[in-house]
């Protein structure tokens, strides 16, 4: 009798051991599929960060062109007025250095 309670007592305990293994295998898989789900999901986030970036860099540059463009057709209409703000932006600019020293 001994025999077949230590014999039950080592099967009940492989029982468990197996149970806890299965546990610890769905908990392993579940977490692999979680990171894996995450990792998906910042992929797109950051296809999404991406594309609008490229968007609002685009749109900045073309804003620059036309202001480019505008700035110069202004300073070819009107070369006198160009040259006086320029020279009044240069006598404000060392005027305000000159007061920091």
């Amino acid at each position: 009798m001994a025999t077949t309670t230590k014999s039950t007592t080592q099967s009940k305990a492989h029982e468990k051991v197996d149970e806890a293994a299965e546990a610890a295998h769905k908990g392993v898989d579940s977490a692999a599929q979680a990171k894996e789900q995450s990792q998906e999901r910042i992929e797109e986030v950051a296809q999404q960060i991406s594309e609008q970036a490229h968007k609002i860099a685009d749109t900045a540059k073309n804003q620059s062109e036309k202001v480019t463009s505008a700035i110069g057709e202004y300073a070819k209409e009107h070369p006198v007025k160009t040259i006086g703000i320029a020279f009044l932006a240069g006598a404000l600019a060392a005027s305000f250095l000159c007061k920091r020293k």
